[in-house]
């Protein structure tokens, strides 16, 4: 399967991501950071997206928060200070499977997986 991978400009981010918190819903996402330190760390597997936003106002201003889960079981993961962002789009239908936000000794990959029609019947409950 090809790929098309995309830099998103700064100026851009804050709409991107809104705009995927919007489209997502429906989506599992899976969120890895990866660290020169700590190496991969598996943050969250195959829940939903509640939200990702770039913080615009206050002492977190550009902050990317990524929150994911159902209600009552809810990880947020931020990143304090974000230099990129790339989207890996399928090349066939332009749907977002995998958003990478670097930051300075690491980044943050944030997969994006349709559940199959069990999963979704079974999150319902």
């Amino acid at each position: 399967m090809a790929h098309i991978n995309q830099q998103i400009p700064r100026e851009e981010w804050a709409s991107y991501l809104s705009g995927i918190s919007r489209q997502d819903a429906t989506r599992w996402v899976r969120v890895e950071s990866i660290d020169a330190e700590t190496g991969d760390q598996p943050l969250a597997d195959r829940l939903p997206l509640v939200d990702i936003t770039l913080e615009t106002k206050g002492s977190d201003s550009g902050a990317v928060q990524i929150i994911v889960g159902r209600e009552n079981e809810r990880i947020t993961h931020r990143i304090l200070e974000p230099d990129h962002l790339y989207a890996e789009l399928d090349s066939q239908t332009g749907e977002l499977e995998c958003l990478e936000i670097g930051e300075r000794g690491g980044k943050t990959l944030v997969f994006f997986e349709r559940p199959t029609e069990a999963e979704e019947i079974s999150a319902r409950f």
